[in-house]
């Protein structure tokens, strides 16, 4: 769910962070202008700034951006298996279990708008997504966003370890994923967490998504 991760674009053209921001002593007048979000056209600007704090927030959201063209695929993909694994299961249980109603009784069923016995709902649905191939570009921002995270001190919270494990994951990084997951705070853990061991189980890099 990003929110932005505060960055901000100054008149001038540079980037900065509302949390670096300075606190005046008094109050803005009400024509005063709005902070300006940034673009998705800013980022590659904002992810050379020489401030790291600045750098590491504008390679948070640029990880999230350079994938949202595999999120539309991902949808898509979904969206057919689901559909048709779904047909599958009511094609089956419908062949092992015919309508054995008599004309009669269907004829007063459909008079009487009672519907036929349909089948159950899936216990187990398929699970698949389509293949992942990040970029060089999205490789080498993983790799320095992931750099910047563990340094720490680049900002006002300690690095996310669930955060560390996802990055480590998109990158093939299994095992150092599944380390950093077993850092997570015992308090913390959820479903994401469960996910995420899915998910290095099968060995899958991809972005996925999750019901809370």
């Amino acid at each position: 769910m990003p929110g932005g991760g505060g960055l901000r674009k100054c008149k001038c053209g540079e980037i900065y962070l509302l949390w670096e921001a300075l606190k005046m002593g008094f109050d803005a007048e009400p024509d005063t202008p709005r902070t300006q979000h940034l673009e998705a056209a800013d980022l590659p600007h904002a992810v050379n700034s020489p401030n790291k704090a600045v750098e590491l927030a504008a390679r948070r959201e640029y990880w999230m951006f350079l994938n949202h063209e595999y999120r539309d695929l991902y949808r898509a993909y979904r969206e057919a298996e689901d559909k048709a694994s779904q047909a599958k299961w009511e094609a089956d249980w419908l062949a092992a279990n015919p309508d054995q109603r008599s004309a009669f009784k269907k004829g007063s069923d459909w008079l009487m708008l009672r519907k036929p016995e349909g089948p159950p709902a899936m216990v187990y649905k398929p699970f698949s997504v389509p293949p992942y191939q990040p970029t060089q570009h999205q490789l080498e921002n993983m790799t320095r966003l992931l750099e910047l995270v563990l340094e720490g001190g680049n900002e006002p919270y300690g690095p996310d370890m669930l955060e560390v494990a996802e990055i480590y994951r998109e990158l093939g990084r299994f095992d150092d994923a599944a380390e950093a997951l077993r850092q997570c705070p015992e308090d913390d853990r959820g479903t994401p967490n469960q996910v995420m061991e899915q998910m290095l189980e099968k060995a899958v890099t991809a972005p996925v998504r999750y019901r809370m």
